[in-house]
């Protein structure tokens, strides 16, 4: 997928990616979902991507939730404002679970995984779509999980989870 990327946005996402990816690799899970112990390893080899797209109907939308590369969806929310809390209905099972969330104005949105506590941040800016996708290898069943995003007033934002 071609992404055109605005003055200084390269730097940017490369940095968001960064800060992601020390965020992801230093947390760890339990089998009971709370944090590990400063002992523990990492609960997987998480990974992310970051892009921003002028807005334009090919650029990308918080419209609509946005599509996962691969997997089986397991929530999606499309075209919200604020914070919001969504359950992951039959919890997740041990293995990749992805998170993708689309945000455009001006702002950040925040998504964390719960009960594990990983969360990652997301620089939105007003008209432009800005995109990541995130993926978590989670080492336990969850029979109760759900993503908590905040984000203020100005941001639109679109977010899908999934599990191969």
């Amino acid at each position: 997928m071609n992404k055109a990327y605005g003055r200084g946005s390269a730097a940017r996402l490369l940095m968001a990616g960064a800060v992601v990816s020390a965020v992801l690799i230093s947390s760890g899970c339990s089998p009971d979902g709370g944090d590990a112990s400063a002992s523990s390893k990492p609960s997987g080899s998480p990974s992310s991507t970051a892009t921003r797209t002028p807005d334009e109907p090919s650029g990308g939308s918080v419209e609509v939730a946005p599509k996962l590369p691969d997997g089986t969806t397991i929530a999606e929310v499309a075209n919200a404002k604020g914070n919001r809390e969504v359950p992951l209905e039959g919890g997740v099972r041990k293995g990749p679970l992805g998170i993708m969330v689309a945000c455009k104005g001006d702002g950040a949105v925040k998504v964390s995984f719960e009960p594990s506590g990983l969360a990652f941040p997301l620089k939105c800016m007003a008209g432009e779509v800005s995109t990541t996708f995130n993926q978590i290898d989670l080492k336990y069943d969850r029979s109760s999980a759900h993503i908590q995003v905040e984000a203020p007033a100005s941001v639109s934002w679109a977010m899908s989870v999934g599990q191969s």
